[in-house]
């Protein structure tokens, strides 16, 4: 599989460096600066300009002939004239939520029969007053034009759509095992953050422009991915880094979901534009690049044990922020050219290269063979009396817990009481009815919480990775000790169940799983004596 996908690129960078482009584009004409200013117009040049211009050039029957206008423009609304006759509108009408803005736009004109000299005349109107400009001013064959911009836009396009395929990949190869282990969520959210980025790179693409052709929806779709993209690259850290910086994470998300909704709501109500809009968003994208590297950075310093594919995911990411923040820089510089996001896509492409093929190499490997493996998980790690999950299970999601260096935890301790005075009087086989009965009751109260285990022959253990609210544990702590209430008044029972907890919330950053697993113990034996006290 990586074998393919490097040959596959590899073609692609062929197909970009030797395409036929160079080998068509003799007949070409450079009229770029050649337009002068219609007569009272204060344009300083064709390729920036601002508000209403008008620029004219005179072209001749022979450099007429059997070429076009050809020629890109950016956020401007045009009319082109052939002496005095209008051969050419483009105003593009599009709903208001998308805006009005539509980037960087490839226009052919047929410029049809010339005569002797004949005077072209291009009217504009920039959007909003904003920053327009008209590049790239050619007098060539249409055709070759559209194979010279699909030259200069098939590296790029390419990897924009191949990191896009690759996020899809992995969102619904994550989501595929989100249930079977932890992994599945760091999968799903690099998955989301790498389709995002690939579909922000890809709006951009003269390619996808001319095959969609949809300018402002394809600009539309490029600023809503921008927005999103900071939102996305918090959620992934946070995931990777253990739930690091949960209180900063979550004012992080709400002042992104906000600025989305309130640039979406500006540009509907025709108040203001995306791209007046962007300071937010560029803001947001520094301050998430400087929240990655400081979980990461913080992660790094304080776990003791990393799996080394954590180290290679953290150091990807780095190389996607690092790239991200450079074209930020260029774009702020004006420096970007139409590429705006050239260092970004490179970093992506490492970032999905290093990780993505890997994980996808690992998950086709986990669906291989996860019904064999689940069928000797239920035999190897499965209590055969209560259906709980065993001490061999305990111990390797111990061990895990290890492994992860950061993440905050709960640890419930559970024993039954009497259970030896139960065997002893009424028989082995009413002490399993006390042992199975208490397992039921704690995977009814707390199996939607976390992992129950069975872990000796009157103990139990709960471990909740995703600490919940604790109004959430204390309703499940009710709903355990009611269903024991009415489990004895039911049956009534000459030695009641009797189940004594204690629990422990921690951060595996500053304590132990072990130390935390002996402070729920104590506070269970602490109710143990108290029950016992009592009867």
């Amino acid at each position: 599989m990586i074998s393919a996908g490097a040959l596959f690129i590899a073609v692609i960078f062929l197909l970009g460096v030797i395409g036929p482009g160079s080998r068509l584009d003799g007949n070409k004409i450079e009229i770029q600066d050649s337009w002068t200013r219609v007569s009272g117009d204060s344009i300083a040049s064709i390729d920036s300009f601002r508000n209403e211009a008008s620029f004219v050039n005179t072209v001749t029957r022979d450099q007429a002939h059997g070429r076009s206008l050809c020629f890109f423009s950016k956020n401007v609304y045009f009319d082109v004239k052939i002496d005095d006759e209008v051969v050419y509108s483009f105003h593009p009408i599009s709903a208001d939520v998308y805006g009005k803005f539509y980037g960087t736009c490839p226009h052919i004109i047929d410029l049809g029969a010339v005569d002797d000299s004949s005077v072209i005349t291009i009217e504009a109107e920039t959007i909003n007053g904003s920053k327009g400009s008209f590049t790239y001013l050619t007098l060539q064959d249409g055709g070759v034009f559209n194979i010279e911009m699909i030259r200069s836009s098939i590296v790029p396009s390419a990897i924009s759509i191949i990191i896009t395929f690759m996020g899809l990949c992995l969102i619904i190869g994550g989501l595929s095992i989100l249930k079977n282990t932890y992994t599945g969520k760091e999968i799903a959210a690099m998955g989301l953050f790498a389709m995002d980025a690939g579909i922000w790179t890809s709006c951009s693409s003269g390619i996808i422009s001319l095959v969609l052709g949809s300018p402002v929806t394809m600009h539309f779709v490029n600023y809503i991915s921008l927005i999103l993209l900071p939102g996305l690259a918090v959620i992934f850290v946070f995931i990777l880094t253990g739930h690091k910086a949960r209180l900063l994470t979550n004012i992080l998300m709400a002042i992104i979901s906000a600025t989305l909704v309130f640039d979406i709501a500006m540009a509907a109500t025709g108040r203001s534009t995306y791209h007046d809009l962007l300071i937010m968003t560029h803001i947001e994208c520094v301050i998430a690049v400087f929240y990655s590297f400081y979980c990461i950075i913080s992660t790094l310093r304080t776990t003791r044990k990393m799996r080394s594919t954590r180290i290679t995911i953290t150091v990807a990411f780095m190389a996607v922020a690092a790239g991200g923040f450079i074209d930020l820089i260029r774009y702020l510089n004006g420096t970007s050219a139409r590429d705006t996001a050239y260092f970004f896509r490179i970093g992506l492409m490492v970032f999905v290269m290093a990780l993505g093929i890997n994980e996808l190499n690992a998950l086709l490997y986990y669906r291989k063979y996860e019904d064999e493996a689940e069928q000797m998980s239920k035999l190897a790690f499965t209590d055969p009396l209560t259906g709980l999950q065993n001490r061999m299970a305990f111990e390797e999601h111990e061990e895990y817990v290890k492994t992860k260096g950061s993440g905050e935890y709960i640890i419930i301790q559970f024993d039954i009481n009497n259970l030896k005075k139960v065997n002893d009087t009424f028989g082995h086989k009413a002490g399993d009815r006390h042992i199975m009965a208490a397992a039921a009751f704690i995977k009814n109260c707390f199996g939607k919480l976390g992992s129950c285990y069975r872990t000796g022959g009157d103990e139990f253990i709960v471990v909740i990775d995703e600490p919940k609210d604790q109004a959430q544990l204390d309703e499940a702590f009710e709903s355990f000790k009611r269903m024991i209430d009415e489990h004895n008044t039911r049956r009534n029972l000459v030695i009641k169940l009797e189940v004594p907890y204690g629990y422990e919330r921690f951060d595996i950053g500053s304590t132990d799983i072990e130390g935390a697993i002996r402070i729920a113990d104590g506070k269970m034996y602490t109710m143990k004596k108290q029950m016992k006290g009592a009867t």
